[in-house]
C-alpha cells in the first residue's frame, strides 16, 4: 500500500498543515514527537521529501537519519523521560506494520517493565538454522546485490 504525497501524514506536517512537536529540523530531516507513542520520549526522524519506502530514500539521508538518531539517543538518555536503552525501528511495508508509507525512523526510549517488546513463536523465530541453508541464503541474496 503506497500512499499518494497529497494523502501523506509526514507531508501534510512538513507542509506546515498539521500540527507537530518540533525537536530538530535540518536540510534532510526533522525529528518531532510521537503522536502514538510506545513511551514518553518517542521520536520520529522523517526525511524532508515523500519517500514511501526505505527504498526510495537516497543513501546521504539514511546515513544523515542515524546520525540523528544517535544523537536523538543521547538526547533522550539525559532527559528527564525513563530511559535504560533506546530502540530504533525502521518498518518497510505493510508486513513490517508500516502504517504511515514516508519512510521514517522511530527512536524510542526503553525501560525494564514497559511492557512493550516483540511478540513471536519460539517455535518458529530465532532457532538455529543449518549452516547450508544459511549458506544457501547468502547465495541468493547476493545474487540481487
Amino acid at each position: 500500500m503506497k500512499e499518494a504525497k497529497e494523502n501523506c501524514v509526514f507531508c501534510k506536517i512538513l507542509a506546515g498543515k498539521l500540527p507537530v512537536s518540533m525537536i530538530y529540523e535540518d536540510e534532510k530531516v526533522v525529528v518531532f514527537v510521537d503522536l502514538e507513542p510506545v513511551n514518553e520520549g518517542h521520536l520520529l526522524i522523517v526525511p524532508k521529501y515523500h519517500a514511501p519506502y526505505m527504498k526510495d530514500v537516497d543513501t546521504d539521508t539514511l546515513m544523515h537519519m542515524m546520525k540523528i538518531a544517535q544523537q536523538m539517543n543521547a538526547a533522550l538518555r539525559k532527559s528527564e523521560f525513563k530511559c535504560e536503552g533506546v530502540n530504533l525501528f525502521l518498518a518497510d511495508g505493510e508486513a513490517a506494520h508500516q502504517s504511515v508509507f514516508h519512510s521514517h525512523l522511530h527512536v524510542y526510549p526503553r525501560f525494564v517493565g514497559d511492557g512493550f517488546g516483540f511478540k513471536y513463536d519460539k517455535s518458529k523465530h530465532f532457532v538455529t538454522a543449518p549452516r547450508g541453508r544459511m549458506d544457501e541464503i547468502a547465495a541468493i541474496i547476493k545474487k540481487h546485490l
